[in-house]
């Protein structure tokens, strides 16, 4: 019995890290960019949700929706600061990778002061809590929502990618911009857009991990190192494939913390990314690719 239980803990984690791992793979697959910031969103979705709940004294759910349409606005400004300019002149990954890394360190620092760099929480009160009981297993509120929400938006990201034209806009955008732009798509918009939808999804994942215990301005970077590791192990190509990839993760680091010892859990997980890298570099779901001519 003890081991359902960690598999649902295990199962309602990976929901949330592959919620992220989904956000961080469209960045990947629109722009080409490995962008580090991408854990800040869920810190700013996280924290703006709090302030919605305890200043502004909104409903859980309304807090909700504030904190992640703030973190898809953070994302937006992010890439328009600092990546439109690189697009521009043509500068390749490396100088995203560096102009992200300042990013992240100048909007944590920002969350860091509206803080106090001291550890909050949503008041017990105002957010969900109890358990379901499933025969002799417990789950949270919290648990649940995570595993649901999880699968509803990840479920409709795809659907929107693969099955409407505005996902093909962007992952033409993605694939050649300058053939997307001569069938006339606009790469700008497409990209704000991509950008947007990123965010959003990364900060709902930075407030449902938050949601149940206290957290800190740093709640964002932990989530950035679990959601790369599901993004290289599920595969970047695919929504599908950093669901996976999270899930996967959080499923093997709850088990292990249990299992073996909480203190080996990272290093098991990045473990297997090396095995992946080296095995399946394309990640576990093997994605079709096209080679340009």
């Amino acid at each position: 019995m003890l081991f359902v239980e960690q598999l649902v803990n295990g199962i309602s984690v990976g929901a949330i890290y592959a919620l992220f791992a989904v956000g961080f793979g469209i960045v990947f697959s629109t722009m080409q960019i490995l962008n580090l910031a991408q854990g800040v969103y869920a810190t700013y979705g996280a924290i703006i949700a709090y302030f919605a709940v305890t200043a502004a004294n909104l409903p859980y759910w309304l807090a909700c929706v504030v904190g992640v349409l703030s973190a898809g606005l953070v994302a937006v400004f992010v890439d328009q600061v600092a990546f439109e300019p690189l697009r521009r002149r043509g500068v390749q990954m490396l100088g995203a990778v560096i102009a992200s890394v300042a990013m992240w360190i100048a909007l944590r620092e920002v969350m860091s002061i509206a803080t106090d760099a001291t550890p909050v929480g949503f008041p017990p009160d105002k957010s969900p809590r109890g358990l379901i009981n499933v025969g002799s297993i417990s789950i949270l509120h919290t648990q649940l929502i995570a595993v649901v929400c999880a699968a509803a938006v990840i479920t409709a990201v795809y659907l929107l990618l693969h099955r409407t034209n505005v996902g093909a806009a962007i992952r033409a955008v993605g694939y050649e911009k300058r053939s997307a732009e001569i069938a006339g798509i606009s790469p700008r918009a497409m990209i704000v857009g991509a950008a947007m939808l990123s965010g959003a999804v990364t900060g709902l994942a930075g407030i449902l991990l938050a949601s149940g215990h206290s957290f800190n301005f740093t709640v964002g970077d932990h989530l950035l190192l679990q959601g790369f590791a599901a993004v290289v192990i599920g595969g970047f190509g695919d929504v599908r494939g950093s669901a996976l990839g999270g899930l996967f993760i959080g499923v093997v680091q709850t088990l292990s913390a249990s299992y073996i010892s909480a203190s080996y859990q990272d290093a098991i997980t990045f473990g297997l990314v090396l095995v992946v890298l080296l095995w399946r570099p394309q990640g576990l779901l093997r994605i079709a690719t096209v080679v340009r001519a």
